[in-house]
């Protein structure tokens, strides 16, 4: 398995499985994209395979090609977040003994999304697991994961790939190399959002971002607001303010002499110059506070007028 700019990592963890060392319970944290989900599979071939997650024999491929019966990736309910009822039912199935070899590996993909309920429900199974069962979860931000969770799991934060890195990676899948080299650069050598754009997925919320961020950079809110009203879909608009709250964390930046980053180096330079530094925390805090609030059942058009008139307040 080839893992783009983790070979630091990879190293410390087959280590310390050669030494049987690694613990029960593994946690993943880092960005969106950087890879969290594959490194979770190489850590289930650690577990599992024989020769140490060779990536050659029929486990390593299974695993890889998500076929594996003892690899279980926990599924999250609509809307992207865990529901009490099928974790119960994941607990109550982590009784039945492994198919194929000595352990079963559950993944949690970001955890940071549970309630304090779910939380809860999985205590007693990390703290007291069977002995055949091994537990990895990912996250973004471990500050909304629960101390007592915390503490019985061991961390590794999952490193950024380098822009090269990334470059390497898509021209590896078979991208056209000025494409590799153009996505690479736009989106700061983060692999998830670069293939996310191959697959068109990202494309139409990239564009969306840019223009919303162009018309806040010029002053141009009544443009900024029909722009983020004009966002069909809830998904859609959440992500349309992530890419939002890098292009300001990017002004920020820019303020304190440092580099812009991200997708839209362009606005982000242009709301430095044109926007105080209380005005650029402002949006930022405004576009968390309405990310924030993702698991209600927000009305997109009205968090739209809500996030535009914060700015014209500050």
């Amino acid at each position: 398995m080839q893992l783009y700019g983790k070979e630091q990592l990879c190293g410390i963890l087959e280590k310390t499985a050669r030494q049987n060392r690694l613990s029960h319970a593994v946690l993943l944290s880092g960005k969106n994209g950087v890879g969290k989900k594959t490194l979770a599979k190489y850590i289930a071939e650690l577990i599992l395979c024989e020769n140490n997650a060779c990536g050659e024999c029929a486990c390593c491929k299974n695993i890889e090609s998500d076929a594996h019966p003892d690899v279980i990736f926990v599924k999250q309910a609509c809307g992207g977040k865990y529901d009490i009822r099928s974790l119960r039912e994941v607990i109550k199935n982590c009784v039945v003994l492994p198919n194929n070899g000595s352990f079963k590996v559950y993944v949690f993909e970001d955890c940071d999304t549970m309630n304090p309920v779910c939380y809860n429900a999985l205590l007693k199974l990390v703290e007291e697991p069977a002995a055949h069962l091994r537990f990895v979860f990912t996250c973004v931000n471990t500050a909304l994961v629960p101390e007592t969770i915390m503490s019985r799991v061991t961390e590794y934060e999952v490193p950024e790939p380098s822009v090269s890195e990334c470059e390497r990676y898509l021209a590896d899948i078979g991208t056209d190399l000025e494409k590799a080299r153009e996505l690479s650069e736009t989106f700061s050598g983060n692999i998830g959002e670069c293939v996310n754009c191959l697959n068109g997925s990202e494309t139409k919320i990239v564009e969306y971002a840019k223009k919303i961020a162009s018309a806040i950079s010029s002053r141009d809110l009544y443009t900024a607001l029909a722009e983020l009203s004009a966002v069909s879909g809830r998904a859609d608009f959440f992500r349309v303010l992530d890419h939002l709250a890098n292009v300001f964390r990017d002004a920020i930046a820019i303020k304190y002499g440092q580099t812009a980053e991200n997708i839209d180096k362009e606005s982000a330079e242009k709301i430095a110059e044109n926007y105080s530094d209380a005005e650029i925390t402002h949006m930022s805090d405004a576009v968390f506070e309405i990310s924030s609030n993702e698991i209600y059942n927000v009305n997109p058009a009205l968090s739209a007028a809500y996030f535009i008139a914060g700015i014209i307040r500050s």
